[in-house]
């Protein structure tokens, strides 16, 4: 049997290394919308709120400030690289530009139609074409559908030929109508555009039917001219859920990774269910034989990251902890079972007792087969969903936005994000425990997905530590990922 002796490694320190959907992105919580760009070798993140991210990769993202003038936090952003400078754009807003993302930004001007006429658009998105040639693309909202026009190339806030309708909402896609199983037939939300251009073909991709449904996905039409006409994919949806804790998927950017190939980076519906909230994922674009667009998603498992060419989860580790009917906690809140916190469902949760500073979940891996219940595994990484608690007296929010989703209220999704150290231990024999990663810095972070060595084992322990929490905190997944080692020795 192998030593349980290990050196740990933890992802931060692996470049190219697994990534597992949501991503981790520090400093942030509830996020949305990314737009990504490639700047001096760099990657860019924008998400609405006015905040920003880069990386070296598209896995591993610092906090990058920027300031926009007075102070200005756009949603649904979107940023291009134009002529030697940084342009930004975002929901009801003109232009910005910048020599560089994080600034010094300026105001460009509003956007204007072919009479002059300021235009204020919803999803903005500007593709730079071969020939140099600025085409942008918005969302009508609600069923009206996506729209398009040609900009002017030396002032890109001025529409330089008539806005031109592209599609509109069609019933007959089931994915693009409404609900949780798209059983909305006369409703949606056609939204997001994003353009992409392979051998001559533009592939022009949108979203539907509203981010607040597990069903949001991502559909393509295709066509010879970027303002078509164009024509409804074979292949679509191109991106959608799986019934699995990766769901509602949409409203993405498409960029060439650091492998040269394509990756969407898309917004992750979290929770919709009392605590409106989303976060981001990550997949490689990939082309079938017919040349069909599509995204290689969501993935719910670990994966090779950009710089290795995305490989397959299946290819990979596998999930190994969920629903385990065999575990121990040091304690939990009434009706905040430990068990939610390895159901694969981030809406539910386990919430440790109020005085527990160091709350600790033990699982046995084995006893999932009692014919075999020594099974052990070799385990290799953990993901880490936290977040701070809802609490009954927080203010319930209206929201008006898609055509009245959330109407009858949700919870305002918790606006705190501490530091949260966490270590993980394994074992063999429920006695003796030895170290196998974790995390000891003071980032906030509350997605979290930790590589360590490959170790066999048959239980394995989470142990978190909140000497500072002033949130009653959440544990809404623990997820251990590994690959069966067969039978262990029996006790």
């Amino acid at each position: 049997m192998r030593p349980l002796a290990l050196l740990v490694v933890l992802a931060a320190a692996l470049p190219g290394a697994r990534y597992a959907n949501p991503l981790v992105i520090e400093n942030s919580r509830s996020v949305a919308d990314p737009c990504v760009i490639r700047f001096e070798g760099r990657y860019y993140l924008f998400l609405t709120g006015g905040r920003a991210w880069v990386s070296d990769d598209l896995v591993m993202w610092k906090h990058h400030p920027y300031t926009l003038p007075g102070g200005r936090r756009i949603a649904a952003p979107h940023a291009l690289v134009h002529g030697g400078q940084v342009w930004l754009t975002g929901n009801g807003t003109g232009l910005y530009r910048a020599p560089a993302p994080g600034g010094p930004w300026e105001y460009a001007g509003d956007l204007q139609d072919t009479a002059g006429k300021k235009m204020s658009l919803f999803d903005t998105m500007i593709f730079p074409d071969d020939d140099g040639r600025l085409y942008i693309y918005w969302s009508g909202m609600r069923t009206d559908g996506i729209y398009g026009a040609e900009l002017d190339r030396e002032n890109p806030t001025s529409i330089a030929t008539p806005a031109k309708k592209l599609w509109t909402f069609d019933p007959s896609h089931r994915w693009e109508r409404y609900g949780d199983n798209n059983e909305g037939t006369a409703l949606s939300w056609l939204e997001a555009p994003w353009m992409t251009k392979r051998k001559g073909t533009y592939y022009l991709q949108y979203s539907a039917p509203g981010t607040e449904w597990k069903t949001y996905a991502v559909g393509v039409y295709t066509s010879k001219h970027p303002l078509g006409p164009f024509r409804y994919a074979e292949r679509n949806p191109a991106l959608v859920h799986r019934n699995g804790l990766i769901n509602g998927v949409g409203h993405h950017t498409v960029i060439e990774g650091p492998d040269g190939g394509l990756w969407a980076i898309y917004t992750v519906l979290y929770r919709n269910q009392g605590v409106f909230d989303r976060r981001v994922g990550l997949d490689p674009v990939r082309f079938d034989a017919n040349g069909n667009l599509y995204v290689d998603g969501p993935s719910e498992e670990p994966r090779e990251g950009p710089r290795q060419g995305g490989a397959a989860a299946a290819e990979g580790s596998m999930a190994v902890s969920w629903n385990r009917y065999n575990w121990q906690a040091s304690s939990a809140k009434p009706g905040r079972d430990p068990s939610y916190a390895f159901d694969n469902n981030v809406r539910t949760w386990w919430e440790p007792a109020q005085g527990d500073t160091r709350p600790s979940l033990t699982l046995d891996l084995g006893c999932r087969n009692p014919e075999d219940p020594n099974q052990e595994f070799v385990v290799d990484s953990v993901r880490l969903l936290t977040d701070a608690a809802p609490q009954p007296e927080q203010m319930l929010l209206k929201v008006d936005g898609h055509a009245g989703w959330l109407r009858g209220g949700a919870r305002r999704a918790p606006e705190a994000l501490e530091p949260l150290r966490f270590k993980v231990e394994v074992s063999q024999d429920d006695r003796t425990y030895v170290a196998a990663g974790g995390r000891t810095d003071d980032t906030a972070r509350n997605n979290d997905f930790v590589e360590f060595a490959p170790v066999r084992c048959r239980y394995i322990r989470l142990t978190l530590d909140r000497t500072a929490a002033k949130m009653p905190l959440a544990v809404l997944e623990w997820t251990v990922f590994g690959k069966p080692a067969g039978a262990g020795k029996a006790r």
